[in-house]
């Protein structure tokens, strides 16, 4: 049998920590906001001292950051923006339609997590809403990219509009999210998101006639 070496033990107990502190930080937040989060609270969560949790992050706002980069960030741009090499434009903006539905199917809790942080940079706090200001620059300009390839390679509408576009599918999602966060029971969170790929896809298609955009 094979021993892993200490430091690689130490590497290992060290990524099992900080994945128990960053989730028991997102629960924290789903129930209680950002702002009544604190850092011994997501040490007794975790199962582990406020000293690790300082001691790993250094701040509250090293914490957030940390989490928005997991489960925004690295899911982006590691496991969804690589699955739309090679295709068409508007086929891969649907990938990321479909992925944000498949884990709305899967599991709502990180997307939880993802809109409590999001509607509360509305409020007063400036790095939270520094940090969700630029995640939707980048979205939009990640969206807007893949629609003006889509426009080049000729599987996006000729009269699509990529920044507008982009604004809009966004708003599209974040809707369908605070209609869901608001009244789950009556709000099917995969359902909506299935329409709204659907529609997107009925709606900048070339060759398709959408409202307002005649053949």
């Amino acid at each position: 049998m094979t021993v892993a070496p200490p430091a690689n033990r130490q590497q290992q107990r060290t990524q099992r920590s900080t994945r128990a502190l960053l989730k028991a930080a997102g629960e924290l937040i789903a129930e209680g906001g950002y702002e009544n989060m604190t850092l011994a609270a997501v040490g007794q969560r975790a199962g582990y001292s406020r000293e690790l949790v300082t001691a790993r992050f250094g701040s509250k706002d090293k914490l957030l950051e940390a989490l928005v980069q997991r489960i925004i960030t690295v899911w982006t741009h590691r496991n969804v923006l690589p699955r739309t090499r090679g295709l068409s434009g508007l086929d891969a903006v649907l990938v990321i339609l479909d992925a944000i539905r498949t884990q709305a199917e899967r599991d709502t809790s990180e997307l939880r997590v993802v809109y409590a942080l999001m509607f509360e940079a509305l409020g007063p706090n400036p790095e939270l809403r520094r940090h969700f200001v630029e995640f939707h620059r980048v979205m939009r300009a990640d969206l807007a990219r893949l629609l003006r390839r889509g426009m080049r390679d000729g599987s996006v509408q000729p009269g699509a509009e990529p920044e507008a576009d982009a604004a809009l599918v966004i708003a599209d999602l974040r809707g369908i999210a605070y209609q869901w966060l608001l009244d789950p029971g009556d709000v099917d969170l995969a359902a909506a998101l299935a329409h709204l790929y659907q529609a997107t896809e009925s709606r900048l298609r070339a060759g398709s006639s959408p409202p307002g955009r005649p053949r």
